[in-house]
Parts: C-alpha cells; sequence; structure tokens
C-alpha cells in the first residue's frame, strides 16, 4: 500500500516526561529531534500522555498496542491473579511476568518462547487489526507481538544475562539494546522495511532501575540516541518512495525510592515475607511459594507502587464471589492497623498511603474501586483523593480515578494497596528507580509523532488531526487525560487520512 505511511514505532521503555523534554529543548538528542521535526516543533505532535494504573510495563504496553484501558484488555500488571482460569483451563492461576517475588520463572521465560503475555490478551493489537489490510509488522524486542509477521525476539541467553547477571557473566544495558537494533537492522538488510516496524529499547529503564531516574539523560544521550540514528539511517535508504511516520514513545516513567529492605514490601519465597505476618496473623493462607496458586486463601500481586490482593470466598471456590464484609473489608481494615500501628505486621508500620477496596459482592466483577479510610468507613475515590494529604493532590497523583475506574476488572484485586512513595515504600525487591504507581513522577510517559521528510502543511494537518482524535476520545471517556492506550487512536487517524 505505498500511499499509505510506513510505520516506525519506538518505544522506549520507563522513559520520563520531563526527561525527554529537556532533551529535546536542549539539543541533546539531534537523531530523534529530526525524525520528530526538529527542536522548534514545527512538525511534531505530542502528546502529555499518563500510563495506566499500574504504571507498569507489561499493562501499560499492552495498552500502547490494542488502544485498550487495562479492565478491557485483561492485563492489569507485570503480576496479577487470575481467579477464574480464563487462560488455564479454569485452573487459578498466578501471573508474574516478570519472575515475581515466587520466583516464577517459567512465565518470564514463556513471555517470549511462546508469547504468554500476548496470550492472555483479550483485545487484538496493532498488528492483528492491520494484518486485515494486508500490511506486514515486524516486532524487535517487545512482548506483544501477537499478529506480526515476525517476531525478532530476545534470545534467552541475552535476557537472562541482563536482568540477572553479574559482573562477569552479565550483559549491559546498552549492549542489550543494541542486539535488538542489530536483529532489526539484519532484517531490514534482508527483507527491506515492512509496513510496521516496532522496535523496544529496555536498557534505559533497566538502567534507572539500578542507578535511579537521575541516570535516564546519560542513557538516552549516549545510547538510545545513536541507536535510532542508526536505524532511521538504514531506514531512509529502503523507504525513497514511500513516507514514514514515526511514533515515539514511552509506558510509563518512575520516581526514586529506598533501597533498602525496611522500604521494600515483599512477599518473596522463601525467606522475605513483610507482607506474610499479616496474613499468618489473620489465620489465612497465603500465596507465597511457586504453585501453591489455587490451594491458599489469598493472593498477593505486587507492582512497585500498588500491590493486589486476592481474597477467597472463605466458604467456596476461588471463582465465587468473596463475602465483602467477612472476606474483603477485615482485611483491608488489618492493613490500616498494621500501617499504623503495627499490629499484624510491624513491618507494614508508615509504609502504606491508601487501601482501596471493592464490593464485587454487590457490584460485580467490575466492581469500581472505593477508598477505605484509617477509621474504616468507605468513601468515594474522587473524595478520597482530595482530602488524602495536606498537599494538593496533583502533587501525589496524576488523574488517579479515571485511571483507577479504567483499571477495575474480573483480573484485579479486591483490595488494591498503593505504597507510600513519600516515605520510599514500594512493594517488590530493593531497588533505587521504582514505578507502578500514580505519582506524577512515574506517571508521564512520552507519545510524540514525526513526520520526516512530510510537506509542512500535510504534517501539520497531520498533527492537528491527531491531537483533535485524541482529545475527542478522552472527552467521551469522562473527560479523562491522555493515556498510553492513546497511541493507537492516533495511529488509526493518521492511516485513515
Amino acid at each position: 500500500m505505498p500511499s499509505s505511511p510506513a510505520l516506525l514505532l519506538i518505544d522506549i521503555d520507563g522513559l520520563r516526561r520531563d526527561v525527554f523534554e529537556s532533551a529535546l529543548t536542549e539539543d541533546r538528542i539531534p537523531h530523534i529531534s529530526r525524525l520528530l521535526g526538529g527542536p522548534e516543533v514545527a512538525c511534531r505532535a505530542q502528546i502529555p500522555v499518563l500510563a495506566t494504573a499500574p504504571s507498569i510495563t507489561f499493562c501499560s504496553q499492552a495498552s500502547l498496542f490494542t488502544g485498550a484501558h487495562p479492565s478491557q484488555h485483561g492485563i492489569p500488571g507485570n503480576q496479577f491473579f487470575d481467579r477464574f482460569g480464563t487462560h488455564s483451563n479454569g485452573v487459578p492461576r498466578h501471573y508474574a511476568f516478570d519472575v515475581g517475588d515466587t520466583l516464577a520463572v517459567d512465565d518470564a521465560v514463556r513471555v517470549f518462547t511462546d508469547g504468554l503475555a500476548a496470550r492472555c490478551l483479550q483485545r487484538p493489537t496493532l498488528y492483528q487489526h492491520l494484518a486485515e489490510r494486508g500490511w506486514r509488522s515486524v516486532v524487535a524486542g517487545n512482548m506483544y507481538a501477537a499478529g506480526a509477521g515476525t517476531w525478532l525476539k530476545p534470545s534467552l541467553t541475552d535476557l537472562a544475562r541482563f536482568t540477572k547477571g553479574g559482573n562477569l557473566f552479565g550483559l549491559s544495558s546498552a549492549e542489550y539494546d543494541r542486539r535488538i537494533l542489530d536483529d532489526a537492522l539484519n532484517h531490514l538488510d534482508k527483507h527491506g522495511m515492512p509496513d510496521i516496524l516496532t522496535i523496544h529499547f529496555l536498557g534505559l529503564d533497566h538502567e534507572s532501575h539500578i542507578h535511579g531516574p537521575g541516570a535516564q539523560m546519560d542513557y538516552l544521550v549516549d545510547y538510545v540516541d545513536p541507536m535510532i540514528g542508526a536505524l532511521w539511517d538504514a531506514i531512509a535508504s529502503l523507504t525513497t518512495d514511500r513516507s514514514v511516520l514515526v511514533a515515539l514513545f514511552s509506558d510509563h516513567g518512575q520516581i526514586e525510592v529506598i533501597p533498602d529492605d525496611r522500604h521494600s514490601l515483599r512477599l518473596a519465597f522463601p525467606y522475605e515475607r513483610e507482607l506474610g505476618h499479616l496474613f499468618d496473623a489473620l489465620g489465612l493462607d497465603v500465596h507465597d511459594y511457586p504453585g501453591e496458586d489455587p490451594n491458599c486463601d489469598a493472593v498477593v500481586a505486587s507492582n512497585g507502587g500498588l500491590a493486589y490482593v486476592y481474597l477467597r470466598n472463605r466458604q467456596g471456590r476461588w471463582a465465587a464471589v468473596p463475602d465483602f464484609e467477612r472476606d474483603v473489608l477485615s482485611v483491608g481494615r488489618a492493613f490500616w492497623e498494621a500501617h499504623t500501628t503495627g499490629k499484624y505486621a510491624e513491618e507494614v508500620q508508615g509504609a502504606l498511603a491508601g487501601v482501596l477496596i471493592r464490593d464485587v459482592e454487590n457490584d460485580g466483577w467490575y466492581a469500581p474501586y472505593r477508598a477505605l479510610t484509617p477509621e474504616g468507613e468507605m468513601a468515594s475515590l474522587e473524595e478520597w483523593f482530595v482530602t488524602c494529604r495536606d498537599v494538593p493532590p496533583e502533587r501525589l497523583y496524576s488523574d488517579p480515578v479515571h485511571r483507577l475506574n479504567n483499571l477495575a476488572g474480573p483480573m484485579t484485586g479486591d483490595l488494591l494497596l498503593i505504597s507510600n512513595y513519600a516515605e520510599g515504600f514500594y512493594f517488590g525487591a530493593p531497588i533505587t528507580g521504582i514505578h507502578g504507581g500514580l505519582h506524577p513522577e512515574d506517571s508521564r510517559a512520552v507519545l510524540a509523532f514525526g513526520f520526516p521528510g512530510m510537506d509542512e502543511t500535510k504534517a501539520g494537518a497531520m498533527c492537528r488531526a491527531i491531537t483533535d482524535a485524541i482529545q475527542t476520545r478522552c472527552a467521551a471517556e469522562g473527560g479523562r487525560q491522555p493515556s498510553t492506550a492513546d497511541l493507537m487512536t492516533g495511529l488509526m487517524v493518521v492511516l485513515e487520512q
């Protein structure tokens, strides 16, 4: 379809919006700037998007490539619990695409060996939509490639060396990203430019986890920008008779936390049981070792700034609706008591910023979350997010009500815990940079469209069409702020021009 532009989708995992904008304004990323119309912003549509809630990779990447919110696409985090066994023949199953606290490494491996994460999607991907038009898609490095003709996966050896290797056997962030780039360049050399090329740079997020968000600028400037320059040089030589639409985006940001045992809240096999003590005290068997999934009373799914708590109906199966008063509300109140006094689990004292709860018994499996106050009362999210702190809520949370309403569904927990970022707490192993929460620093993401080589008048019309379409969708969905789910909105507008 030579009359339609080819799509180059550049996915920079974890890139904070403020880092990107500063690098662009200061002209420190010339290759990226060239693709997006230059630092003057003459021919660029730049949308101030937010990540999904939680602001975490597998959830937000699913929204990027399906255009759906988490309640619709069915991937509510890097970790979640499918109490119905939707994807496992009716057997309840805990998913940990990031390995998780119980070290269920099979999931992290199967994300790339047999597309486990993509098979859990409940909405079609961009590639599936455009395959119906005869478009050829190539995906390099990303976990979602359903419908793409070619999936250039990272090797399991590279993944292991990158994520778990030490100084002697490890693979640096730059080396990992370079291998993904080389795979893409080799494919272009052999097969030419496809209709859609997606490339996923994971290294910046990894560096930021280890060294904190302050490491992002140098990595973006020193490594990502030159790699994008090399990629574009190859593409430009192959597309002399066809325009290219560039979309550059991230899935979330990052926030700095305290990398020690006190501030990292875990339920980790075999020893770390900061959260486990609370369930023990309540007489509940919590999922805390690999494979225990269906044979327990509670499951915790940790996602950085947020954590789900799933609670089984104590007199029924996992698929049965839990009794709100007996099974859910009592545990929610126990978490607030642990936070306030240290009762049940002294490690939780001071660690929470919020306990959200939902009444599936009365409102169904898409029941929205409400806030549980420290006094044990219920409040609407709108009320609670305004009154929960002595500082303006927008400094602590970005569009939280809309994002949480677009999260709640059959795959989300009965409780949703919000970690106390203000004091450096989070759910997961000790780390310096984290995401997954509702804070502006880990929620603000990047979405920019560029039209290299296109006539300025036509490019300007494209920019307006993209912006208008996204604004129209946001208004129709209750006046929410733009999100990572709007990448698809922008792309489809261009393809319909």
